[in-house]
């Protein structure tokens, strides 16, 4: 009897249905009624396509209480969900395009000629940088009143050494007791008059600062903090891979290339995004912002970079990144996620707007060609 096609209207199930074998059928946003009735003819395998995981495992779950045994390919994207439907339906195949799909993306990544010279020194030097030159607003900020803090206690300490009859450990003492405004150093009230005059501006510009690490601590407190100064969320700055769209396939990929010892750093839109949370607690820097904005690509250093992945789920967003990075660096592999129907593989190609993997299509030819088997 062919195959049972379950989907909603995405261009994956519409895919699907066009790649599936003669005699097969294709139910959209299928009612329960409609499942009963489309299983009474007993199918040789039923297919569940749709992007929407909670309605997949709903529909998978319907199918097996009418017709249990049934061959059943389902496509899961979350692994927590796949791995409750492969509990529930121990006879169920479940299909994983995340996974599948981050790879096709980062092959031609991998393959890619490293741009920069990843030796140890350009490594540490690469650190050295990211602490007082971080990505993040509110990370400049804060560096910017440490490093004006701490110039403003050194300056003070000079002037009471030099100025004063005070030792090394009675100036440090007075410095850091004038800067957090407990009291003046009583030495300077009686000294000379450029003395007062010059422990004076130091004090405003010591107010100055510490308003400004204040409001840059505060910052960085409350926000979701999705890159670091150090350690593994440190936006890389030679030598990686930046990822536009933090999806599912966004979030694998980055979490592959890691695994295959590449840097990335991933540009996202929506700072609530699900993907989003679960790169911060793998350690995967984020940026939130427009993935075809000029001077955002340039603060994650994509002229040093290896290559560029369009990821997002839109495919004209996806061109109008690569046309924005074809501009700022013409040499840069760009990777597009594209699907049939906007514009053929060819034309992009074409135009040489980058190289354009359609993960739709060939994860509708893996769904027919499981359920075929």
């Amino acid at each position: 009897m062919g195959i049972l096609l379950l989907g909603d209207d995405g261009s994956l199930a519409t895919l699907t249905s066009e790649a599936l074998p003669e005699g097969s059928r294709f139910l959209k946003d299928p009612t329960d009624d409609d499942v009963g009735e489309a299983l009474t003819t007993r199918p040789d395998a039923v297919a569940i396509v749709t992007r929407d995981d909670v309605l997949a495992l709903r529909l998978a779950l319907l199918v097996e209480a009418v017709a249990p045994g049934i061959r059943l390919v389902v496509t899961i994207f979350d692994r927590t969900v796949a791995e409750r439907l492969r509990a529930a339906v121990p006879g169920c195949e479940v299909l994983s395009f995340a996974e599948g799909s981050a790879q096709l993306l980062a092959e031609p990544c991998l393959s890619a000629k490293a741009r920069g010279n990843a030796s140890p020194l350009l490594e540490i030097w690469d650190r050295i940088v990211s602490i007082f030159r971080p990505v993040q607003a509110e990370a400049r900020i804060l560096v910017a009143g440490v490093i004006g803090l701490g110039a403003i206690i050194l300056a003070d300490i000079l002037l009471l050494l030099f100025a004063t009859d005070l030792g090394l450990v009675d100036s440090i003492y007075g410095s850091i007791r004038t800067l957090t405004t407990v009291q003046a150093e009583p030495a300077v009230s009686e000294g000379p008059g450029w003395l007062k005059l010059a422990s004076a501006a130091g004090m405003m510009i010591t107010l100055g600062f510490a308003a400004l690490f204040t409001a840059g601590l505060i910052r960085w407190l409350l926000d979701s903090r999705l890159t670091g100064i150090i350690g593994r969320r440190v936006v890389p700055r030679r030598d990686h891979v930046i990822v536009v769209g933090m999806g599912q396939v966004g979030l694998r990929l980055c979490t592959y290339l890691r695994e295959q010892g590449v840097g990335v750093v991933a540009l996202e839109l929506e700072p609530e995004a699900s993907a989003v949370r679960f790169a911060r607690a793998k350690q995967i820097p984020v940026v939130i912002g427009h993935g075809e904005d000029r001077s955002l690509l340039e603060r994650v250093f994509v002229h040093r970079a290896r290559a560029l992945v369009a990821a997002t789920a839109n495919d004209l967003v996806n061109i109008e990144i690569a046309i924005t990075v074809g501009a700022l660096q013409p040499d840069l592999p760009v990777v597009l996620r594209a699907r049939e129907g906007i514009l053929t593989r060819e034309t992009l190609e074409l135009f040489g707007l980058g190289i354009v993997r359609d993960i739709d299509t060939q994860a509708a030819r893996r769904v027919v060609e499981a359920a075929s088997a």
